[in-house]
This record gives C-alpha cells, sequence and structure tokens, in this order.
C-alpha cells in the first residue's frame, strides 16, 4: 500500500511530538555544566550561594543534567593579580571536566574566569558590577543581569517614616566598591525617582566598623547590602546575628537587599528569588545546548517580591498601609 508524503509528513510530525521531548533529554543527559562560583566552598552556603544552585539543579532536572559545582575563592584576595592566578586554577579545573556550558556567578567568576574564555558559550549571573567593567561583551557569553530594587525601598521608606536621606552599610568588597561608585553618580536621579537622596555607603571589614557605622549613622534610613562575612573576634558572624543586632541597636529604619536580612529582622526588602534566579541561568544554558547561540542582549531578573518583618513594624510602631501590605509576598512574623 502506498502512503501518500501528505501522510508520511503528518506521521513524522506526530512522531517529533509525542517522542521529541525525551528524545531531547536523552540528548541532553549527555550533556555537561559546570558552575563556577568566586567563593570558597567552605563559604557558599553562609553566602546564599546555595538557593541559585537550588535553582539551577530544578531547572536541569528534567533535562538529566547533573551540573558540576566548582569553587575559586577570590573573595578575600585584594589585588587583580592575586585574582588572575586564582582565575588561571578555576579555568584549568573547569576545562578538565570538558563542559559544554560554564555557568560563572558573581563579578569575580565573570571578569577572572568566564571573560577569559573564547572557545566555550558561558552563562552569568549574580553580578553587580556592570558587565561592561567585567570584561564584557563577549560573543561566547551571556547572562541574567541582577535586577536592583533600592530605589523602590528607598520609596517605601519615605512613605513610611518620611525618609529623605539613606546611607548603606556593607561588607567591604570589589563589587560593593562598584555599587558605591554607581550610585554616587545616580544619586540625584535616583532621588527625583525615589524622593530620597543616597548621601553614603559605609564598606566594613569588622563588627568595630560596623558597630561605627550603625552607632554614629547620621541618615534617615539605613540600607543593609551585603552582610555576609563581617569579622567578630577573629570569627566571620553569621548574617543572622549581624542583621539581628543592627535592627536591635540602630537609631533609624533598617531596610535590606535581600530576604535573609528581612527574616533576620530588616523591615522590608523587595527582592530578585535566588533560586528563580538560578532557574533564568539554567534554562539559558538549556537553550544553548539545543543550538541557540549566547547573545549580547543579557536577560533580566524577573520581578521582584516584597517581604516583610511584622515584628520589626511593631517595634517600629509603624503601621504598613493595606495597599503596602497586600501586595507582600512573604510576612514575617
Amino acid at each position: 500500500m502506498k502512503i501518500s508524503k501528505w501522510a508520511f509528513l503528518m506521521a513524522c510530525v506526530l512522531t517529533m511530538i509525542l517522542f521529541g521531548d525525551s528524545a531531547m533529554a536523552a540528548d541532553l543527559s549527555g550533556k555537561k555544566v559546570v558552575v563556577v562560583s568566586g567563593v570558597a566552598k567552605e563559604r557558599y552556603e553562609a553566602t546564599g550561594y546555595h538557593l541559585f544552585y537550588k535553582g539551577i539543579d530544578e531547572a536541569f532536572k528534567a533535562s538529566g543534567i547533573k551540573p558540576v559545582y566548582q569553587w575559586a575563592e577570590m573573595t578575600y584576595m585584594t589585588t587583580d593579580e592575586a585574582k588572575t592566578k586564582a582565575g588561571d586554577t578555576a579555568i584549568a579545573n573547569l576545562r578538565a571536566e570538558k563542559p559544554d556550558v560554564v555557568i560563572a556567578l558573581d563579578d569575580d567568576a565573570l571578569k577572572f574566569v568566564a571573560a577569559r574564555i573564547d572557545d566555550i558559550p558561558i552563562v552569568f549571573a549574580y553580578v553587580f558590577g556592570a558587565p561592561s567593567d567585567l570584561g564584557m561583551p563577549k560573543d561566547n557569553v551571556t547572562g541574567v543581569i541582577r535586577a536592583s530594587y533600592a530605589a523602590d525601598i528607598w520609596r517605601l521608606g519615605n512613605k513610611l517614616f518620611g525618609g529623605k536621606t539613606v546611607g548603606l552599610i556593607s561588607k567591604n568588597s570589589g563589587p560593593m566598591q562598584g555599587v558605591k561608585n554607581v550610585l554616587t553618580g545616580r544619586a540625584p536621579f535616583i532621588e527625583k525617582e525615589a524622593g530620597v537622596l543616597y548621601k553614603d555607603m559605609f564598606l566594613c571589614e569588622t563588627f568595630e566598623e560596623w558597630q561605627k557605622a550603625v552607632t554614629d549613622f547620621q541618615y534617615d534610613l539605613i540600607y543593609l547590602a551585603d552582610t555576609s562575612r563581617i569579622v567578630k573576634d577573629g570569627k566571620e558572624m553569621t548574617r543572622q546575628e549581624l542583621v539581628a543586632w543592627t535592627v536591635e541597636n540602630a537609631k533609624k529604619p533598617v531596610f535590606a537587599a535581600t530576604e535573609t536580612e528581612v527574616e533576620s529582622g530588616a523591615l522590608l526588602a523587595i527582592v530578585t528569588s535566588e533560586p528563580a534566579m538560578g532557574a533564568m541561568a539554567a534554562e539559558t544554558a538549556l537553550e544553548i545546548l539545543n543550538g541557540a547561540a549566547p547573545k549580547q542582549v543579557y536577560k533580566q531578573s524577573k520581578k521582584g517580591k516584597l517581604v516583610i518583618n511584622a515584628k520589626t513594624a511593631q517595634k517600629y510602631k509603624v503601621q504598613i498601609p493595606y495597599d503596602i501590605l497586600s501586595t507582600a509576598e512573604k510576612i514575617y512574623e
């Protein structure tokens, strides 16, 4: 019996529909993805990278890919020469895995590892600085830009407390120094948008420096940028205990950049979900593994979510209006 060309074509289409997904997954299960982060393996959980890994793992699950995680400690290195040397080791380690795609997490991993690779597709995420300052653009590199909701948070600070000025307190690091430079240049524009003027950013290494910044704070609103790796008595404090101390001792209302800080006591934050951003990075890698070329048009992290600490609101004796409260995705009691 002869089969018409049309019937044959329809049979092929149906075969692709019925078996295409499983065939794709079987094909991708043989692919390798290396995820490199610019922190030590011992510190990745304390600094929140495990939340990104969670999103990455979840997004790869259906494809059969199990990413290989690698770490390149550059956080405490103070010179580009030292970071370049650490980047050399990281590049050798990831090349040994012969990856089809590399995911680079954070500014150092992008600048000192990914930006120095020309022959492997790269996806970056969790960067604070401008990609143009981190070796971009490159034809083999794309990534997910981390959205900042600082102006939106400060606008809420203005609405709730009438705050007109804001200062940031943060761990001292290269990315945070970059954030300080950006905020200094954009302060007049942010004031027009948020009704709050950025005044200064206090970069700290030790708890003593942090304590002084909080005690001597002169502006209307405190904004916590990075609460990790602050050292007290020779040991790193947890983010939770540092934030709790800050909220307890600050004379000004404390706002934050991440959900962890809000859970620990800061009044509120608007955040990008770390698992969601990790998933976006993995989904971009899957697109490349399925044949897409890396593009220099970067993706934007998804819409922010409002998180509020109700106990701290009671401490500040502030009544959060219903129109704000009703939009919160998480309220910590």
